[in-house]
Order: structure tokens, then C-alpha cells, then sequence
């Protein structure tokens, strides 16, 4: 069985588009067509409708590294993993942790846009950076991410990033209105604030990573914004709230625990404003957001991101100010 992204057929070439840009796409395997719906194979997961089914081979040679596995590791292997730039990034179970050495050569070997296989060891320490271990090709953590017409560029060993929320990027992007005042409270590298920015938002960016504060400055003139378009303060987010102003935008993904920020950044939320809150839940999880807002805001939308583990999956919640209680900042 295979993921598939499932759109629209209108949508169809804008997302064959986004899936090659990211690396996303199996070209092992051909679109299916069905009922108005294009089903994409993917080499992993990204947001969107995912459907597992049985792949439509495709004459060229698959991607699959799987292929060029022992019979004995081929079907517990994992099939999935991340692409930054070059680097692809694996995680490996206790169960197969020793074979990592062939698993990441074939993978290698199968993937031409890939020269680097990092270990993923899991998110880890005060910035959420994930511990890696590059077990193939230079020992550099360093990339070029390209995706929505982007590009960002991270040493992923310092400052946390996902290709998975590309997609997401984009919404908010897309939902934002030009001349828009925005806050990016855990903005790391500043792939949500590069993206508003180029549309022609004003960005107040805020990290308390240094690492963060270095690559971020270096995206945005990648991506042509001038520094009079964004300010980036590398400082906790509960250190800086009061000085801060109120904006019609705020990006809160720091998924793995959000809550406690959730009441102080509402705070410079402006009339009819919108907060996008990130948070993991578990799936058997009652989760309600509302339960964590006072009566002047109002949950508008929910949806699942992407699966995080077996058991969780990130979801996005956008919230509004629907009642005006906005600080006065001239206090």
C-alpha cells in the first residue's frame, strides 16, 4: 500500500508542483485519477488528505529505497522520512537501529537529490532542536529548503524546522492581507515570517534561540525583504509581551506546548484579529481550545496538520477576537 495526497483535479498541477518541490513525490508510482480527485503518491507524508491504497506503477524506476533492502528488512524499514534541501532525515526504531548503515546507503543510492542521511534522535533541549547524527555524506547540517516559491536556509542541527508544514505556510500566507501588522511568537528560522513578508505583511519575529535570530536575517534577504520590513527579537516570548504592540495576526507554533502562552498573546490580539495556534494531540485526547479562551474569542476552525506520532497528530486552530477588549499599549 501507498500514501497518496488526495485533491481536487483543479488543484492537481499546483499540488504536482508543491510535492516536487519539496521531494514529496514517488515518481515510482503514476497519479490516479477518480471521481474528480487526483491521488498523488507521496515518498512521505505532508498536510492534506492522505489515502492509503495500492500503487499504479510507473515504467520509470522507483524511488522506493526499500527495493535495494535485504528481503528481511525491506518490509520493516521504514518507508517514510523528511527532505531539507539534500538532507534526508530518518528515524529508525530500536528494532532496526542497527542496520542504519545499509538502510541509509540505500537510501542513498536510491534518491539522486539526496548527498546527506541524518539520524533523527528526536526534538530535544530549551529549543526544541532535534538531536541528529549524520550517518552519510558530510558531516553538515546545513540546507537550502525551497517551497511556495521560498527559500530557507538552516543549519536543521541548530535552529528546528519541518518541510511537513509547507502546506500550511502557504494557508496562512494566502488567508493574510497585505499591510497587516503580524507576530511570529516561536518563529525559529522564519519560514511562516519570510512567506507573510514577501506578500507585503509587517513582521515583528521572536525566538529566543540565537541560532534562530542568525539564520532568520539570512532568509529574509534570501528572499529579497529588507530589513525595514521585519524586526526580530531574540528573547522568550513572555519576557518581551509587554513590549510589544497589538497585531492583526498571530502565529503561536510551538506545538508541543502552547497553552500556557495562549492567554498572555491573546492579549495583543486586535478586534476581529485572528491567533493560528499549533498544538499536538493526542487522539484520544478531549481537546477543546475553547475551554483555554476568555468569552471575547471564538474557535473558528480546527483541522489536523499531519500525523506527529502513532498515537497524536498536530492540529491547527484558528482563533478570532470576536468581542473588543484589546490593550491599550499607550498605558
Amino acid at each position: 500500500m501507498i500514501k497518496h495526497l488526495k485533491v481536487v483535479a483543479n488543484q492537481a498541477q499546483k499540488a504536482k508542483i508543491f510535492l516536487e518541490d519539496c521531494n514529496a513525490l514517488n515518481d515510482g508510482f503514476l497519479p490516479i485519477k477518480e471521481d474528480g480527485f487526483v491521488f498523488w503518491p507521496l515518498n512521505f507524508e505532508v498536510e492534506g488528505e492522505i489515502i492509503e491504497r495500492e500503487g499504479l506503477s510507473s515504467s520509470r524506476v522507483s524511488r522506493d529505497y526499500r527495493l535495494k533492502l535485504p528481503l528481511n528488512l525491506r518490509n520493516i524499514a521504514p518507508r517514510a522520512f523528511d527532505i531539507f534541501g539534500s538532507i534526508a532525515i530518518l528515524k529508525l526504531n530500536s528494532e532496526i537501529i542497527e542496520f542504519s548503515d545499509i538502510i541509509s546507503k540505500s537510501l542513498l543510492d536510491s534518491n539522486p537529490n539526496i548527498d546527506r542521511v541524518a539520524l533523527d534522535m528526536g526534538v530535544k533541549g530549551e529549543f526544541r532542536i532535534r538531536e541528529l547524527d549524520m550517518i552519510q555524506g558530510e558531516s553538515n547540517f546545513v540546507g537550502i529548503h525551497k517551497e511556495n516559491g521560498l527559500k530557507i536556509k538552516v543549519d536543521i542541527s541548530k535552529v528546528y524546522f519541518s518541510p511537513r508544514l509547507a502546506m500550511e505556510r502557504k494557508r496562512i500566507v494566502d488567508v493574510a492581507i497585505k499591510g497587516e501588522d503580524i507576530l511570529d511568537a516561536f518563529a525559529g528560522a522564519s519560514p511562516f515570517s519570510v512567506g507573510l513578508a514577501r506578500k507585503g505583511c509587517t513582521l515583528t519575529s521572536v525566538d529566543s534561540n540565537p541560532e534562530a535570530e542568525k539564520w532568520s536575517h539570512e532568509n529574509f534577504a534570501l528572499n529579497g525583504i529588507k530589513r525595514s520590513e521585519y524586526r526580530f527579537i531574540t528573547s522568550k516570548i513572555e519576557d518581551v509581551i509587554s513590549d510589544l504592540g497589538i497585531y492583526d495576526r498571530i502565529i503561536m507554533n510551538n506545538p508541543t506546548n502552547p497553552i500556557p502562552y495562549l492567554e498572555g498573546l491573546s492579549s495583543l490580539l486586535k478586534l476581529n484579529g485572528f491567533i493560528h495556534l499549533y498544538k499536538i494531540v493526542e487522539k484520544d485526547e478531549e481537546f477543546e481550545v475553547e475551554n483555554y479562551l476568555s468569552s471575547d474569542f471564538k474557535c473558528v476552525s480546527k483541522r489536523v496538520v499531519h500525523p506527529y506520532s502513532p498515537q497524536s497528530s498536530m492540529m491547527a486552530f484558528d482563533i478570532t477576537r470576536a468581542v473588543s477588549n484589546v490593550r491599550n499599549t499607550n498605558q
